[in-house]
């Protein structure tokens, strides 16, 4: 029976610690994030809001990194696009950030239900444009109409008129006699 120097054993165990921590390090994935590979790239796609809803203007961030060497592909050309049951079809053309191979774009869903998605890619003019794996998006249906919330507001006693506000005010709430209508004769009273 050989025995393996104590060295070599600890130093395999470091190594193998060293490797599960740095794995774990990476940047946290989103919920709303999903990813996917072509021939040469590696996307990270992420909606929001998650799910979308329709008649709303729905933003989606795409993460391009070269698949062989991990980098992000900067400067590159790519759209997103999405079709639904009922033959409407919707796309639209990535625009650059500020951040190194991060592309942003919006999509406005007509309709609710159920969306075939998928983006197209190259890095240049000069390359091919590579299609990633279709896949299906639900989308919500939108606030029906008149559904909505009211903005809020700071109240009232918070408010402080300046001097000129304060006459303002106090010309506006002074009754006059005349502009009081009064109930004619034989008329009821208000309750």
């Amino acid at each position: 029976m050989s025995k393996v120097p104590g060295r070599l054993v600890r130093g395999v165990f470091a190594a193998t610690v060293l490797v599960l921590i740095a794995g774990g390090c990476g940047e946290p994935r989103k919920g709303n994030e999903f990813r996917m590979v072509t021939e040469s790239y590696t996307i990270r796609v992420a909606v929001d809001p998650a799910p979308p809803r329709a008649l709303e203007q729905i933003s989606w961030t795409v993460v391009v990194n070269d698949r062989e060497t991990g980098r992000p592909v900067d400067a590159g050309e790519g759209r997103i696009f999405a079709s639904n049951r009922d033959g409407k079809n919707i796309g639209n053309g990535f625009a650059p950030t500020e951040q190194v191979g991060t592309y942003t774009t919006k999509l406005f869903y007509v309709t609710a239900g159920t969306w075939a998605m998928a983006l197209e890619f190259r890095r240049d003019s000069t390359s091919v444009l590579e299609r990633t794996q279709d896949w299906m998006q639900d989308v919500r249906s939108a606030d029906e109409p008149g559904d909505f919330t009211l903005p809020s507001s700071a109240p009232i006693d918070s408010f402080v008129p300046d001097s000129a506000q304060r006459d303002s005010i106090r010309r506006d709430s002074v009754r006059r006699d005349s502009t009081i209508s009064r109930p004619s004769e034989g008329a009821a009273t208000p309750r």
